[in-house]
C-alpha cells in the first residue's frame, strides 16, 4: 500500500538541556543511527537518518536539531523532520482490528455453551484482545527522531551528572 498524503513535517522539542558538548553528542548519535551531517550550523545541524537498520534498510528522514540557550547553562533542543516519521499505520489499524474480533467472540462464547472449538477461539481472542488493549496504551512514538531527541537528552543529562 502506498501512502499519498502530503509530507507534514514533525516537531518534538525537549527542554532542560545541558549545553556544554551537546554538538559533540549530536555528531556522536548521528554516527550511531548511521546517518550523514547535511549541513553545520551555528546551534543547529541538519542530517539524514536511515528508518531501517540493516542490510535491507531503505527510506530515510532529513531532521534538523537546533537549540536555544536559556539560563543556567541550559538549552531547549527542537528536533524537526521533513515528514512523519511514526510506526505504519495499516499494522496498527488490523492489530485493533483483530483485538476487536477476538474480545467480541470472548463475548458470545458464553452464549454458545456446546460448541468446544468456539470456546478456544474465544479465548486465544480474548487474549489477543487484551494483548492490543496494551499495546494501545502505549502512546505512539514519534520513531527513530523521537528517540533520537530522548538518547540526546539524556546522553547531555547523565554528562552532566558525572561532572
Amino acid at each position: 500500500m502506498t501512502d499519498s498524503s502530503p509530507a507534514v513535517p514533525v516537531s518534538f522539542t525537549e527542554d532542560r538541556i545541558p549545553e556544554e558538548g551537546i554538538d559533540e553528542s549530536i555528531a556522536e548519535l548521528i554516527d550511531l543511527y548511521g546517518g550523514q551531517l547535511r549541513e553545520s550550523g551555528e546551534r543547529r545541524r541538519r542530517f539524514v537518518l536511515p528508518l531501517r537498520r540493516g542490510v535491507a534498510a531503505t527510506g530515510s528522514v532529513e531532521c534538523t536539531v537546533s537549540w536555544l540557550p536559556h539560563q543556567d547553562s541550559e538549552t531547549t533542543v527542537t528536533l524537526t523532520c521533513d515528514r512523519d516519521v511514526d510506526a505504519p499505520r495499516v499494522q496498527r489499524v488490523m492489530m485493533l482490528a483483530v483485538g476487536g474480533v477476538g474480545a467480541l467472540l470472548f463475548t458470545i462464547w458464553p452464549f454458545f455453551p456446546h460448541s468446544r472449538e468456539v470456546g478456544a477461539l474465544a479465548w486465544i481472542g480474548g487474549a489477543v484482545a487484551i494483548a492490543t488493549y496494551l499495546l494501545s496504551l502505549k502512546k505512539t512514538s514519534g520513531g527513530i527522531a523521537f528517540d533520537f531527541l530522548q538518547r540526546l537528552a539524556r546522553r547531555q543529562r547523565m554528562t552532566q551528572k558525572e561532572e
